[in-house]
């Protein structure tokens, strides 16, 4: 007993000494703690695998990204393909080929899939994901075209002036009417549509230029139009879907005074910008019902070409001097890189991952992060330059087409 009559607390060590026996004992018999201690040794060896294998692989990726290439290996895939004066795109794994007589679809062997004929005049292309069109302009005709093939044509009673198409295939054509235009809606089967849009100089103006989304049931435009005298510009959202609301379709108006937006995009399925003569506006377009401008960006000079994209949007803007910058942007507005520009080019567009600026002869390959992948010469012309790896690409030269490895 202690002095204050509590009982005193004994250390039985014998106790203790047989407790962790017997607990051994019982870990030995079960094997349960075992089990445990070399799950979490696999876990960590897993997890030490994965993370040594994510840093070699960003190691290798930081490597690739920073290797420069000036020289080529051209090999020839096909001497003549016809119509030195076509013009390429890629479309669902092959090759659209236009040209004034008509239009046809390439293997990468440059062999034809399928072919359609016309005749056109001032033939342009464009593409959506499933559907593309070709639209002769300031004329009267038009043929949209899908995987297998043209899937409908179109005459018009009009000249067409302007032309966007959604990745289903919906085809809308600005029309020249005397004192208005009208933009017409076609399906894929070049059938028209019970959708008109009237625009006048004195009401919400003419466009300038139009976008379709991808589903078709959004359009952009961008417009100029007269207030009190003077020229004004303005964008305008359309939705076919959501926008029974307004008589006209209405679901967005962004006024910009004299600003003026000569080209519209949509950036896949959420994402809108437009390009204006000093600066850059993106728009979110998920509330189909209520677009919101989502980021501005002036440029100090003057922007003197774009180069729209899916997933990212580039922007060339100079001095009077003749120094110039390129910027690359995501849908977000956000900046991927900027650098400045020494190189005459004729043609600018993204492939793949990569930005190509390229003139008849020359070419710079930048990726994404903005560095310079290839800088160099390509032997006989280069008319489209298709990146089909990250070191090699198809190269179009006149009625040729040539395979291409950087080294």
């Amino acid at each position: 007993m202690n002095e204050d009559g509590s009982e005193k607390k004994i250390l039985n060590f014998d106790k203790i000494k047989a407790r962790f026996a017997s607990f051994k004992d019982e870990e030995m018999e079960d094997g349960s703690l075992t089990r445990f201690l070399e799950k979490w040794k696999r876990v960590i060896r897993i997890t030490a695998i994965v993370l040594i294998a994510i840093a070699v692989y960003l190691g290798l990726r930081t490597l690739k990204d920073a290797m420069h290439y000036t020289e080529t290996i051209e090999s020839m895939i096909k001497e003549d393909i016809g119509g030195a004066d076509a013009s390429y795109d890629q479309f669902k794994g092959s090759i659209i080929k236009m040209t004034g007589d008509g239009v046809s679809a390439l293997d990468t062997d440059g062999e034809i899939i399928w072919s359609h004929g016309y005749s056109m005049s001032n033939p342009k292309m464009i593409r959506g994901e499933e559907y593309g069109a070709v639209i002769d302009l300031m004329q009267d005709s038009a043929v949209i075209f899908g995987k297998d093939g043209v899937t409908g044509t179109i005459t018009t009673s009009m000249p067409i002036l302007g032309y966007a198409i959604s990745d289903h295939g919906v085809l809308a054509l600005e029309l020249d009417s005397t004192d208005s235009d009208y933009i017409q809606f076609y399906d894929s089967t070049g059938r028209e549509l019970d959708i008109r849009i009237k625009t006048m100089l004195s009401g919400d103006g003419f466009p300038l230029d139009l976008a379709l989304s991808p589903s078709g049931a959004g359009l952009i435009t961008s417009m100029v139009y007269m207030d009190q005298g003077s020229t004004q510009n303005q964008i305008i959202c359309y939705n076919f879907d959501v926008g029974k609301n307004d008589s006209n379709r209405i679901v967005g108006t962004f006024a910009y005074g004299d600003t003026m937006f000569p080209q519209v995009e949509y950036m896949g399925r959420t994402r809108a910008v437009a390009f204006g003569d000093d600066q850059v506006n993106f728009y979110n377009m998920r509330n189909e019902s209520n677009p919101v401008l989502l980021k501005s960006i002036a440029f100090e000079h003057e922007i003197s070409s774009v180069i729209p994209g899916d997933e990212h949007v580039g922007v060339v803007a100079g001095s009077d001097e003749g120094s110039r910058m390129i910027y690359v942007y995501d849908d977000n507005g956000k900046e991927e890189f900027s650098r400045e520009l020494d190189f005459d080019y004729t043609k600018a567009e993204f492939s793949g991952n990569y930005l190509l600026l390229y003139n008849s002869s020359e070419c710079r390959i930048f990726s994404l992060s903005g560095r310079e992948r290839f800088s160099g010469t390509i032997t006989g012309g280069i008319t489209k330059m298709i990146m089909t790896g990250d070191t090699s690409c198809l190269v179009f030269s006149g009625s040729a087409l040539k395979r291409v490895r950087f080294r």
